[in-house]
């Protein structure tokens, strides 16, 4: 009678390790599309204990394991870190692309031209009221276009500061989530629970902070996640090092918001992910584009009010600044008020005399004019050089989003073959756990009938 005991012990055993086994399998096939899920597998293993006459006592589940692979998590992190830069920059350069409006008639190109145009037509008819005001209103597009160019490049600049600010917030609400799972799987596993699924809510909240920053992670002793970022802790366990955004102001008088520890106040440094891709183009790309447009707006009013000032009125007068120059730069550029209410005071001749234009036609030289102060380009040499390197920058952030793009989805695959669910697979491996179900099953239909056949002869 022990043995048939031993045995239906077996069965029942065997019955309770397929169950179980069964039972992940089809947790396996209901996350098939949940996004981060690893796929489990119930590791079993001999029962031990007593033996009779050298014949295993049955079978039980030891550990529910994660396929899943620390190298392949690491390398995709590194590469996701790169194209969330390439990201920003591609989606920011883009920005500034259009905000030039080049080739187009918005843009200072033809605004330069059509002012250039209008003092060569007034150096052919200098008393010609309608080739005054032409000047005038060009002049006053050009200036208009100056500001506008300036202040939107100053507002993606602060765009870019919301967006860093934001960017903080997220980096404190996602590390304060993962130092939350590091002790729920740690409070899971003292108590001998399988902590599997919150190391995977873990591992896809890990993927998320690493498009935000560049980091380092890995796993101590006690199953606990420690980040870092620039070579130093921000998620240490339980504990998480906050970050906190604060607002400077450069030499040129541009706000930048920045990320900092918000216990030392020392800067947050990062190579690459999103937030190294915002400060690359808010401090270098768009931090030149302003100081090259204000170089090329201080030519334009040195030089044609040198110029101006030079000639003589309609009505015999010395000519005066053109410009007004405000506190300088693109944002201060506008056409002197004199003029705009009196074009007769346009100083188009050379000589005081009314039907001279050669001064007006001076100025309308300065097109392809090199100047010391945009360093022997002309204007619009300077302002095409400008956009040419826009256009080549932006080329190069599309090209290498898009290269990064392929590489992070590359590396995205390789861990799904590892960690993702096949069904295929699942519904094979089911089947078998099913006839192993089945038989171990069997097993306590034979053990039962043994034991009603032993009852019967003792009775």
């Amino acid at each position: 009678m022990s043995s048939l005991r031993g045995l239906l012990d077996t069965a029942r055993s065997a019955l309770l390790a397929h169950q179980r086994a069964i039972q992940l399998t089809g947790s396996n096939i209901a996350n098939v599309n949940t996004e981060g899920y690893s796929r489990q597998r119930l590791d079993l293993a001999s029962r031990a204990g007593q033996r009779l006459g050298g014949i295993g006592a049955g079978v039980e589940p030891v550990a529910v394991r994660r396929l899943r692979m620390e190298s392949f998590d690491r390398s995709f992190r590194s590469e996701q870190s790169g194209l969330g830069m390439a990201n920003m920059r591609d989606l920011h350069l883009a920005g500034l692309e259009s905000v030039m409006g080049e080739p187009g008639s918005s843009g200072l190109g033809e605004a330069l031209n059509a002012f250039w145009t209008a003092w060569s037509d007034l150096s052919n008819e200098p008393t010609e009221s309608s080739y005054r005001q032409a000047v005038i209103e060009a002049g006053h597009q050009l200036a208009g276009r100056f500001q506008q160019l300036n202040g939107q490049i100053a507002a993606q600049q602060q765009d870019i500061n919301n967006e860093v600010e934001h960017l903080g917030t997220e980096i404190n609400r996602l590390s304060t989530s993962i130092a939350d799972l590091n002790q729920a799987i740690q409070q899971s596993e003292l108590a001998g629970d399988s902590a599997a699924d919150l190391r995977d809510q873990r591992d896809l909240l890990v993927d998320e902070l690493s498009l935000l920053v560049d980091l380092d992670a890995a796993e101590d002793e006690q199953g606990a996640f420690r980040v870092w970022i620039g070579g130093r802790a921000l998620i240490d366990g339980n504990h998480v090092s906050q970050i906190e955004s604060t607002t400077t102001t450069d030499e040129a008088g541009s706000v930048r918001t920045e990320l900092r520890w918000t216990d030392t106040g020392s800067l947050l440094r990062t190579s690459s992910g999103e937030l190294a891709g915002l400060y690359d183009v808010r401090d270098r790309v768009l931090a030149e584009r302003l100081i090259q447009l204000n170089e090329l707006a201080n030519a334009l009013v040195n030089q044609v009010n040198e110029l101006h000032s030079e000639g003589y009125d309609l009505n015999g007068n010395q000519g005066a600044a053109f410009f007004n120059a405000g506190s300088g730069g693109a944002a201060g550029i506008s056409v002197r008020s004199l003029l705009l209410e009196d074009p007769d005071r346009l100083a188009a001749s050379a000589d005081g005399g009314s039907g001279n234009g050669d001064q007006a036609s001076r100025i309308a030289e300065l097109a392809s004019q090199g100047l010391d102060a945009l360093r022997g380009h002309s204007l619009e040499e300077a302002w095409s050089l400008m956009v040419s390197a826009t256009g080549a920058e932006r080329r190069s952030a599309s090209l290498e989003f898009e290269a990064q793009q392929s590489f992070v989805s590359n590396l995205d695959s390789r861990r799904q073959a590892v960690s993702g669910v096949n069904l295929d697979e699942e519904l094979t491996l089911m089947m078998s756990q099913e006839q192993a179900y089945a038989a171990a099953a069997r097993v306590v239909s034979v053990a039962d009938e043994l034991m009603q056949t032993v009852l019967g002869l003792v009775s």
